[in-house]
């Protein structure tokens, strides 16, 4: 997708790591086992192959890329970064090497470069842990035609760190008119005949740095983050119009799709925050209902990006916006704006899924998958308002896709379909996957996880799971298998998981001393479940820290799980 020629194509494999990174990466950065990419100090090291050793570890390195320009020299980042490549490869080949080793190769073959400048201040990436937060806030003088934008960063205290110094962030930003025309990014200061890129970069060093941009007859649009530039949380308030001037007109795809993943978030707190009724869905606003109508009709943007603009936060992702995280709120009000998306874009979800179907035989490219992926969100959307609606022409056509499928990405998106819908046909068609393909080990894990991560309906998913660990395929002590049923329930459902009467937890510390007896790590993973367990509201709160202790007591825990446990029991 990175070679791509639509720019909205380019964008989708960043948008897919960055949503790995929101919900994976940075609630390991706010819980209990927060550390730093290179971790000081450990009880036991399988616990450290993490998201954050290797996602945020990637995006430190993405950064020396960006930060290995070298603009007086005319060197770009990505001519820096090889260079820089060369001379550690040549400095360190068949050696044992440190983060310190690589950074400083990057920055010594590039000595003008802002990598090199700030290479001391940079490595805190490697020795703080945390997600830094840039609060961002901007005033427009409408007398000197001046933008001034005010960046304040800060790092929250985790395990052993209370107080962080400034981070290096580098800020690729863009600055859109109300019309959503790109505008020259030029600094106040800088000649007014000279040219402007609409697209810069600028590198943040201190707490509070403030920039302030000229020649500007109305009050911008920012785009900040271009790109997903550092992995920050981005803190600033813009209003459901300049959100929507982004989502239609930013150059820079990934905010585009970042815009519109704001917009339904805003909604969605909103509704968990009041007690309005949302059973009946149709919750979200008719502008937002609109711009995801002119996304899915866009004639020039691609269809996987579209399937990804189209997909709604996940729930993980909404809770860890919250303070205080009532789970089954939280998937309740998820639920209702997927319904109301599903019937207020009943006629355009036909009409993707017919005009997104892949002629002739099954190709991996981009393109075709991308339109496979859509039509597949289609279908989803299609078979849930037939079964809110009580129809079966929907469902019927799913169950013959399935059946007339080529290929595992159609076949498996037709079941899901139905699954996810919950209706009565999603049963005859996951009996039919198992029987074509249960010598298929990797095949029958994605049919285990399709069940265990499936929309909670009353509380049906935990029961479920309870009756597929006695299936003739489910092996405890598969670790593939285990994870696919347990890990994708207790990790990937936080509806079925977080249940009301405590099921769920008392189902989870089941399994973590049953696996801990024979294998520590996969334990040890499944033990994060509950990670975040502090920011639960009551009664789950009490529930789950009731749970953990259950395990910490036992006797002979391994260490993995242990430390995991007792970090997460600590103040």
């Amino acid at each position: 997708m990175d070679m791509a020629g639509n720019p909205s194509a380019r964008a989708v494999k960043r948008i897919e790591d960055v949503r790995v990174l929101r919900t994976a990466q940075f609630p390991e950065d706010a819980g209990p086992m927060a550390h730093p990419v290179r971790p000081d100090s450990y009880l036991e090291i399988n616990n450290f192959y993490t998201v954050t050793v290797y996602e945020k570890g990637a995006e430190v390195v993405r950064m020396m890329q960006t930060l290995a320009e070298d603009a007086d020299q005319g060197v770009s980042s990505r001519a820096g970064f090889a260079r820089g490549m060369k001379t550690y490869f040549a400095r360190h080949d068949g050696q044992a090497v440190t983060c310190d080793d690589f950074a400083s190769s990057i920055a010594d073959a590039n000595p003008g470069s802002a990598l090199a400048t700030h290479l001391t201040q940079f490595k805190r990436w490697y020795a703080q842990a945390g997600t830094p937060r840039v609060a961002v806030q901007g005033h427009f003088d409408a007398e000197s035609g001046t933008f001034a934008l005010t960046f304040n960063q800060s790092c929250p205290a985790t395990p052993g760190q209370p107080s962080k110094a400034p981070f290096v962030i580098p800020m690729a930003m863009g600055l859109l008119g109300k019309d959503g025309a790109a505008l020259p990014v030029r600094l106040q200061g800088e000649p007014a005949d000279a040219p402007a890129a609409t697209t810069r970069t600028f590198v943040l060093t201190e707490a509070s740095q403030t920039l302030v941009f000229a020649g500007l007859t109305e009050a911008p649009v920012p785009s900040l983050l271009r790109g997903f530039s550092a992995p920050v949380q981005l803190d600033i308030e813009l209003n459901d119009d300049q959100l929507l001037t982004l989502l239609a007109h930013d150059e820079d795809a990934f905010n585009g799709w970042e815009a519109g993943q704001r917009l339904a978030l805003r909604i969605a707190i909103q509704l968990i925050a009041s007690e309005a009724d949302i059973s009946s869905g149709g919750m979200q606003k008719s502008s937002y209902i609109e711009a995801m109508r002119s996304v899915l009709r866009h004639p020039e943007l691609d269809a996987a990006f579209k399937e990804l603009v189209l997909t709604m936060p996940s729930e993980t992702y909404i809770a860890e916006q919250l303070d205080v995280v009532d789970p089954q709120r939280v998937h309740a009000v998820r639920e209702a704006m997927r319904a109301g998306l599903a019937l207020a874009l009943h006629d355009d979800w036909a009409w993707a899924y017919g005009a997104h179907q892949t002629q002739g035989g099954y190709s991996p490219d981009a393109t075709s998958s991308g339109r496979r992926a859509l039509a597949n969100l289609a279908l989803q959307h299609l078979c849930l308002a037939a079964t809110l609606r009580n129809e079966t022409v929907w469902p019927g056509k799913a169950l013959q896709r399935f059946k007339d499928a080529t290929n595992m990405t159609d076949r498996f998106g037709a079941v899901s379909a139905l699954v996810h819908a919950g209706h009565p046909l999603a049963q005859q068609a996951l009996q039919r996957f198992h029987a074509m393909f249960r010598d298929e080990a990797l095949v029958i894990d994605k049919w285990f996880a399709l069940q265990a991560g499936c929309t909670d309906r009353n509380g049906q998913v935990l029961p479920q799971v309870r009756r597929l660990m006695s299936h003739p395929d489910f092996h405890i002590k598969n670790p593939n298998r285990a994870r696919s049923l347990v890990s994708t329930f207790c990790q990937g459902n936080p509806a079925g998981f977080h249940r009301m009467d405590a099921a769920g937890y008392v189902f989870w510390s089941d399994l973590v001393l049953e696996l801990d007896g024979f294998n520590p790590q996969v334990a040890a993973r499944l033990a994060r479940a509950l990670d975040r367990w502090k920011k639960l509201a009551e009664p789950y709160r009490a529930a789950a820290q009731e749970a953990i202790k259950r395990v910490a007591a036992h006797a002979n825990l391994s260490n993995d799980v242990r430390e995991v446990v007792n970090r997460a029991l600590a103040d």
